[in-house]
């Protein structure tokens, strides 16, 4: 039997029969990477009445990439750098997480969802890493790189990504400005990028979740995606 994968995102502005609207978007490789499984994905946009949000009859969720997290959520002003933020999306996803973890349903957390599974279990973000002094490493390399090798991610051995992917020193594409601080509690780096920036977390508690940095979605050839969709489809 086929399971089911919700897949959240945010809105994007889109040209329709009723004009220039709201739409709920996505990049249609997530469903590709529930499809090539035998699995069906779920677009789960986001929710006015986020304290309803209930996903315990899914197999599993993904938490994707999108817009800048309200700096609010850890105890932060906004600064001009954080942008794209939705209010609406945030209490959507956190909402997610929260089911996700009382019901153990398995959880890949990518980019913006990784961050904000860290946000989640209390820890906290730098608004921009240029900022705070990471500049050996370009993060930030979306549209023709978006689909590309930008760095090195070394990934230790004691994790369950290790596990999953069986190497220590992968190559990553990189679509970010903003990274994890602080790091929330019941959790723990599983990777990192030569530069310091943490590029891998995971739960220690009986909740089977992980969160990457990087775009596995834009990359369905590339061997590390194909094991990291295998297990979230597994």
């Amino acid at each position: 039997m086929s399971k089911l994968i919700a897949i959240s995102t945010g809105l994007k502005d889109v040209e329709m029969a009723p004009g220039n609207i709201p739409c709920v978007v996505i990049n249609n490789d997530f469903v590709k990477a529930c499809n090539n499984f035998g699995n069906n994905a779920v677009i789960f946009g986001p929710h006015e009445n986020s304290e309803l949000v209930d996903i315990s009859k899914f197999d599993a969720i993904v938490i994707s990439g999108g817009g800048d997290i309200n700096p609010a959520t850890y105890g932060e002003d906004k600064i001009e750098k954080t942008i794209r933020v939705s209010d609406y999306r945030d209490s959507t996803e956190l909402a997610m997480l929260k089911s996700a973890e009382e019901n153990n349903v398995k959880t890949l957390a990518i980019c913006r969802g990784h961050q904000l599974l860290n946000i989640y279990k209390g820890g906290s973000l730098y608004q921009d890493l240029k900022d705070n002094g990471f500049t050996q490493i370009d993060h930030e390399k979306p549209f023709k790189d978006a689909r590309s090798h930008v760095h090195d991610v070394n990934i230790e051995t004691n994790s369950k990504l290790h596990t999953i992917i069986q190497e220590n020193e992968i190559k990553v594409n990189s679509i970010h400005h903003q990274a994890i601080n602080k790091l929330g509690h019941e959790l723990k780096i599983t990777a990192k990028s030569p530069d310091g920036v943490i590029e891998g977390i995971e739960l220690t508690n009986n909740w089977d979740a992980l969160g990457v940095q990087w775009h596995p979605e834009n990359m369905l050839e590339d061997p590390v995606s194909i094991k990291l969709f295998e297990w979230l489809n597994s």
